[in-house]
């Protein structure tokens, strides 16, 4: 029997503009999350281009020696060096298990996404083009029907990502209405054909 496949870690992308607050809100995020019971992990994305190996190290050494990766464990962590794996979700992959992952920047991938905006960096709104952004953190009102939120409401911003994840106290008091509202809009027709069908079956033995 094939093995079971383990479900998908949700990934949420918060991108922005380089200065926007992307780092400095999931520095504050990060924490309430975990007080909330949610296991975070984080990817990271950057344009640049620079060594993350540090020259003359051991790992670098046998890396240019034609190692196709090197990893180095040690008492408080890990640190793999390699070749570009491809997209969020293969570099997810090597992350531990967790309820979440937070990916900072990934504007290039197709993720749901919270745009960190903030005026004096750019006047440009990435929700605009971007279809995928959920949510807009900036110091001013975006120009799209998006929640939006204040760099500092942190608190509300956990809520929102924990009513996608279906663990938040929102989401829980929506979930019955919903489910229940299919079912109320059926009643009345449901009550009007029995009625008629109780009707007819009147007229018909009146005849008799």
């Amino acid at each position: 029997m094939a093995a079971r496949r383990r479900r998908l870690t949700p990934i949420v992308a918060v991108s922005g503009p380089s200065g926007s607050g992307k780092t400095r809100l999931l520095r504050r995020l990060i924490p309430v999350l975990s007080a909330r019971g949610l296991r975070v992990a984080l990817l990271k994305h950057t344009s640049h281009a620079h060594p993350f190996d540090r020259r003359g190290k051991d790992t670098e050494v046998l890396r240019r020696a034609g190692a196709v990766a090197a990893a180095i464990q040690g008492p408080e962590g890990m640190a793999l060096f390699g070749p570009r794996l491809g997209g969020s979700r293969a570099l997810a992959a090597l992350l531990p298990p967790c309820d979440l992952i937070l990916a900072e920047g990934w504007r290039g991938e197709r993720l749901p996404r919270v745009e960190v905006h903030r005026r004096r960096v750019s006047r440009d709104f990435l929700c605009t083009t971007d279809r995928d952004v959920f949510a807009v953190v900036s110091d001013e009102a975006p120009p799209c029907a998006l929640p939006w939120l204040r760099p500092d409401e942190v608190e509300r911003l956990a809520e929102l990502l924990l009513a996608r994840l279906g663990r938040g106290a929102r989401a829980g008091r929506k979930a019955p209405a919903e489910r229940k509202a299919p079912a109320e809009r059926k009643a009345p027709a449901e009550r009007k054909a029995s009625a008629g069908r109780e009707a007819r079956g009147g007229r018909r033995a009146s005849a008799r």
